[in-house]
């Protein structure tokens, strides 16, 4: 797996856990569906998906920046 797949995977695991623990302490919702409570559902599963985005952008430029530097380091040994 390469490692845009791997962070991808990584935010929608995490993402998942987020949603499914928010689910579990907030009061059932079955009892209680309502305008209010799915516009609450809906606020946070945008807010939930747009920060596992910039995660998942953080951490595939983290990435990016340390491939760099050890493909540098590799040609730099290699030369001499």
């Amino acid at each position: 797996m390469n490692q845009p797949q791997v962070t991808g995977v990584f935010t929608t695991i995490s993402g998942m856990i987020g949603g499914v623990m928010k689910a579990i302490t907030e009061k059932p919702v079955l009892m209680t569906i309502s305008l209010g409570t799915l516009s609450n559902v809906m606020f946070y599963a945008a807010a939930s998906a747009a920060v596992g985005y910039v995660v998942k952008k953080v951490l595939d430029h983290i990435t990016e920046h340390i491939n760099s530097k050890c493909n540098q380091s590799q040609k730099t040994k290699g030369n001499e």
